[in-house]
C-alpha cells in the first residue's frame, strides 16, 4: 500500500479499498436478495429476458448464471450514485476536492454523501466556519457546538423547517387541525349542494344533513355559499338559517356582506333581521363606519339599515349625518358626472367640458332622518335642522345639575 493511502482516515480508507475491488462502476448496478438469504452484487446481463428464467450475472469474480427461482428480489443502484462511487475512489483528500465532492453530492441530492464530504472537511480544517454552518454548528464562545442540541437545549424543536417554541407548534398544529376540518366541511356541503341542486334522490338527505350543521368549522364555506351570486334565492335562505343557529362572527360577516352586496332585497332585509335579533354591535359599528362614506347612496343605504337594526346607540350619529359634505369632480372634457342628478338640492345641474376640479356639496338624507326618527320618542322630530336635533341630544344625555355648553361641551 503507498504511503499516501496510509495517511487517510480509516473510515474513507475503508471506502476506497471496497470500490477499488470493481474495475468498472457498472459491476455495482444491481443487488439480488438470493432465497437463501444472502445477496449478490453485480451487473444483470440479461435484463430483457421475459418470462425470466435465469439471471446472468456479472461480478466482481466472473460471470455467474442463477436459477430464476434462486433470487427474490432485485434492487438497481441508481446511475448517479453509481458515478459517485466510480469517481469517489480517486478523489485526493483535499479541503477543496471534499468542498467540490459535497456541491456536485448535493446538487444530485446525495444528502449523505454531501455531509460525509463536509466532515472530512472539518476533519483536515477543523474550525472551517462556512462548512461549520452548512452541518448546523453555533459558535459558542470559543466552541463550536451543534445548533440542534443548542436549540433543544433551550426549549425550542424544529417544526416545518424552523426552531418554534412549544407553544407555538401547538398553535400551529390547533390550526391545521381547524383548517382540515374546515376542507372536509367544504367537501360534505358541496356534495350535498349539487345533489340539492339537481333534484337528485338524495336531495332529501342531503338537506336534513345540512339542517343537523351546528358546528362552527362549518361556517366558512357556509358563509361562502350564502354569498353565491349564482345560487337560487332558495338555498341561500337555507344557508342564511343554518348559520343563523350556528352565530359568531363568521356569520355576521357573511350577512353584512349580503346586505351591501347582494341585489336580492329580500336577502338584504332577512340578514338585517337577523342582526337585529342578535343585537349585533358589529353591524352597528359598520354600518356607522358606512355613514362616512362620500358616497351619498352608501351613505342612505347604511342610515336604512341602522333604522332596521334599531339601536339607540346609533343616535348620534344619525344626526350627524341628516347632511353630509360629499365631493364631486366638476368638468374634464366631454365627461359628464355620473353622480350629478337634477333631483340633488345644490348641485347645479349637469356639467360638461372644462378642467376637471372636485367641488364639495352638502346633501339632506332624509334617509337618515327616517332612521332616527324610528329610534327616538314619538313626537320627537326636528327634521333636517342638525342643530336642533344636536341640542335634544344635549339635554336628553346631560345629568341633571349639569351645564354642558357653560363648561364649553
Amino acid at each position: 500500500m503507498s504511503p499516501k493511502l496510509l495517511k487517510l482516515p480509516i473510515r474513507l480508507l475503508i471506502l476506497i479499498v471496497l470500490l477499488s475491488v470493481v474495475d468498472s462502476s457498472s459491476l455495482n448496478a444491481d443487488t439480488f436478495q438470493l432465497s437463501s438469504g444472502s445477496t449478490l452484487s453485480g451487473k444483470l446481463l440479461n435484463p430483457d429476458q421475459d418470462p425470466r428464467i435465469n439471471y446472468q450475472i456479472e461480478t466482481p469474480f466472473g460471470k455467474v448464471t442463477l436459477d430464476g427461482k434462486q433470487v427474490i428480489k432485485v434492487t438497481s443502484k441508481p446511475l448517479v450514485l453509481q458515478q459517485y462511487e466510480a469517481s469517489v475512489a480517486s478523489l485526493p483528500d483535499t479541503v477543496e476536492a471534499h468542498l467540490d465532492m459535497a456541491n456536485k453530492c448535493k446538487a444530485v441530492n446525495l444528502l449523505e454523501q454531501h455531509d460525509f464530504h463536509l466532515q472530512q472537511v472539518l476533519r483536515l480544517e477543523p474550525d472551517h466556519a462556512v462548512v461549520r454552518q452548512k452541518l448546523g454548528y453555533v459558535r459558542v464562545g470559543t466552541e463550536w457546538r451543534r445548533e440542534d442540541v443548542l436549540m433543544r437545549q433551550q426549549g425550542y424543536i424544529r417544526h416545518g423547517g424552523r426552531w418554534r417554541t412549544v407553544q407555538e407548534v401547538a398553535v400551529i398544529e390547533a390550526n391545521e387541525q381547524i383548517e382540515d376540518e374546515e376542507i372536509e366541511w367544504r367537501t360534505k356541503i358541496l356534495r350535498w349542494e349539487g345533489a340539492i341542486l339537481k333534484n337528485r334522490s338524495t336531495a332529501p338527505d342531503a338537506i336534513k344533513s345540512m339542517r343537523e350543521i351546528k358546528d362552527y368549522r362549518a361556517t366558512k364555506t357556509l358563509a361562502e355559499r350564502l354569498n353565491e351570486p349564482q345560487l337560487p334565492r332558495e338555498m341561500k335562505i337555507m344557508y342564511l338559517e343554518i348559520l343563523s343557529e350556528i352565530g359568531g362572527g363568521v356569520p355576521v360577516q357573511a350577512m353584512l356582506k349580503c346586505i351591501t352586496e347582494d341585489p336580492d332585497d329580500v336577502m338584504q332585509q332577512r340578514c338585517l333581521d337577523q342582526l337585529r335579533d342578535w343585537k349585533s354591535r358589529t353591524a352597528m359599528n359598520f354600518f356607522i363606519g358606512l355613514l362616512k362614506s362620500n358616497d351619498n347612496k352608501t351613505v342612505n343605504s347604511a342610515a336604512n339599515a341602522l333604522g332596521s337594526l334599531a339601536m339607540k346607540d346609533a343616535t348620534l350619529p344619525l344626526i350627524e349625518s341628516l347632511i353630509t359634505t360629499h365631493q364631486f369632480q366638476v368638468g374634464g372634457g366631454n365627461n359628464v358626472n355620473a353622480g350629478f342628478s337634477g333631483n340633488q338640492p345644490g348641485l347645479g345641474g349637469l356639467q360638461f367640458g372644462g378642467k376637471p376640479k372636485i367641488v364639495e356639496r352638502e346633501l339632506q338624507n332624509r334617509a337618515a332622518l327616517s332612521a332616527l326618527l324610528s329610534l327616538v320618542p314619538e313626537g320627537v322630530n326636528y327634521g333636517l335642522n342638525e342643530e336642533q336635533w344636536m341640542n335634544w341630544y344635549i339635554r336628553m344625555n346631560t345629568p341633571a345639575r349639569v351645564n354642558l355648553r357653560r363648561r364649553g361641551l
